[in-house]
C-alpha cells in the first residue's frame, strides 16, 4: 500500500443553475484539489483538507446535489498517478504564471525603449510584481509534491525582481539628471 492517505469528494449537482457547479469547481481548484475522475476530486488527507472538503460537501447539498467525503490510500501505481496529476495541475498553474512573467519583461522593455522613466511607472510595475509574487506563493502553497516547473517559476520571478530593480535604477538615474 502507498504511504500517503488521500481525502476525496465525489459529488453530483443538477445541471442548472450552472453557477453552483462553477462555484464548487472554483473552490476545489482554489484549495489545490485535483480531479481524478468526473466529479471526484482529491487532496492529501489531513484535518484541514477534510474540513474544506466537508464545507464543499455542504455547498453541494445546499444546491440540491449529493456528495460524499472519504479518505483512502492507494497502491503504489495509484499513488504515482495521483502525484503526477497533482504535479500536472501545479505545472499548469506555474505555466500560466511564467506567461505573465514574460508579459512583465515585455512591459519593462517597452518602458525602457520609450524612456518612460517615471515614478508612476515604477509604482505600476511594483504592483504587478506584487501580484506575480502573491500568485506564485498561492501555487507553491498547493504544490505538495514539488512540480517540475516550480524551480523555473521561482527563478523567473527572481529575474522579474531583477528587471524591476534595473528599471528603478534607470528611473532614478534619469530623474537625478533632470
Amino acid at each position: 500500500m502507498g504511504q500517503n492517505k488521500w481525502a476525496a469528494i465525489i459529488y453530483t449537482l443538477p445541471r442548472e443553475p450552472s453557477r453552483a457547479r462553477v462555484s464548487v469547481w472554483r473552490k476545489l481548484k482554489k484549495i489545490g484539489a485535483v480531479s481524478i475522475q468526473q466529479s471526484m476530486w482529491i487532496l492529501s488527507s489531513n484535518d484541514e483538507n477534510y474540513v474544506l472538503l466537508n464545507e464543499i460537501k455542504n455547498e453541494v447539498s445546499q444546491n440540491s446535489g449529493e456528495a460524499f467525503v472519504m479518505t483512502f490510500s492507494a497502491d503504489e501505481d495509484g499513488e504515482k498517478v495521483i502525484i503526477e496529476k497533482f504535479n500536472g495541475a501545479r505545472d499548469e498553474e506555474y505555466g500560466e504564471l511564467l506567461e505573465q512573467c514574460e508579459e512583465f519583461f515585455k512591459e519593462i522593455d517597452k518602458e525602457i525603449a520609450r524612456e518612460n522613466f517615471t515614478f508612476a511607472e515604477i509604482e505600476e510595475n511594483e504592483e504587478e510584481l506584487g501580484k506575480l509574487k502573491h500568485w506564485y506563493e498561492k501555487i507553491a502553497a498547493r504544490d505538495s509534491f514539488g512540480a517540475p516547473l516550480q524551480e523555473k517559476a521561482k527563478l523567473t520571478l527572481a529575474k522579474c525582481m531583477e528587471a524591476l530593480d534595473g528599471f528603478c535604477d534607470k528611473v532614478y538615474e534619469f530623474n537625478d539628471k533632470a
